[in-house]
């Protein structure tokens, strides 16, 4: 049995479209794929930052209470409210400190009073002054 020249020709056609059908699926599906992991990982991102930006809302409404900021100033600025007395402990001689050496002496010869306003003993303490205050 003999197939018609226009049979054949209508088989390999059909096979070459179907081929060509299947090979775009496939792009198609892994295009698909790589999008979708690329969401996700967008996804966890953006989870991690909006967990870090509370963190920093957090921290920023901490920093704001009033408890915190009087906190920081009693021990960073050595400020005091008008009622309170302040008790200075001087951990030289247990902590081995190297500024002072328990005497009130810095180690430079520089004696600090008590009566020396604070500011004036930062400047001292960061070489700003060209004379020690007493």
């Amino acid at each position: 049995m003999r197939v018609p020249l226009f049979a054949k020709l209508l088989v390999v056609v059909l096979a070459l479209g179907t081929v060509a059908m299947l090979s775009s699926g496939w792009k198609e599906m892994q295009r698909s794929r790589r999008i979708e992991s690329e969401v996700d990982s967008l996804r966890q991102e953006a989870e991690r930052i909006r967990n870090e930006n509370r963190t920093i809302e957090e921290k920023i409404a901490y920093y704001s209470t009033e408890p915190f900021q009087e906190r920081e100033a009693k021990e960073k600025l050595d400020m005091k409210k008008g009622d309170e007395e302040v008790v200075s402990v001087d951990t030289g001689s247990v902590l081995g400190s190297e500024t002072l050496d328990g005497s009130g002496v810095r180690d430079d010869g520089d004696r600090l009073s008590d009566s020396t306003p604070n500011y004036r003993k930062w400047f001292a303490y960061f070489g700003v002054a060209d004379r020690p205050f007493r």
